[in-house]
């Protein structure tokens, strides 16, 4: 092989290996679980792929609504909500969850939640069909991040956002 085809060669190889590493070939949605969400808040959370698929899940009755998040057939994402009854804790239900998501931190994130290194899970204080309840939003990430500060701070950013959005479509008011 001449020097001139090997250089050509590097350079459609270095040039393929590019365009594998621009990341997400498929479209970040705009909704989680049927609630809006602005997608720059969501597309730190999916790695890169060439297919997205958004599938909801049922886990527990009416109470609780979830669905999950594939990116090239593979589960990437996990999001569940639920109503409780307001003398529940749902951080000390899922603690040992938590733990094992790695080194869960309180945030100031509705009346209560905790960001780990592969998971966040909040909740409010709110009124449903005229009783008190707590409305819960929780999401797992499949993968451990390179950058756990980062994958921290991008899965804070997103359930603060998410949660009263979530909140207020379940029609559980403040």
């Amino acid at each position: 092989m001449s020097r001139r085809h090997a250089i050509a060669l590097v350079v459609l190889l270095l040039a393929g290996t590019a365009g594998c590493a621009q990341g997400q070939e498929y479209a970040v949605p705009g909704d989680v679980c049927g609630i809006e969400v602005q997608p720059a808040l969501l597309k730190p959370l999916l790695p890169p792929g060439g297919s997205f698929s958004q599938n909801k899940t049922h886990e527990g009755g009416g109470d609780i609504t979830g669905c999950a998040m594939d990116v090239d057939k593979r589960r990437e994402l996990t999001f569940q909500a639920s109503l409780v009854a307001a003398d529940v804790d749902p951080l000390e239900v899922k603690s040992s969850n938590l733990l094992r998501a790695g080194n869960p931190q309180k945030a100031d994130i509705g009346s209560d939640a905790r960001i780990a290194d592969n998971a966040a899970m909040a909740y409010s204080a709110c009124t449903y069909a005229g009783e008190p309840r707590r409305y819960v939003v929780e999401l797992w990430v499949q993968k451990p991040s390179a950058d756990v500060n980062e994958r921290r701070e991008d899965l804070a950013r997103f359930i603060t956002a998410y949660l009263p959005a979530a909140q207020k479509a379940a029609g559980c008011t403040p």
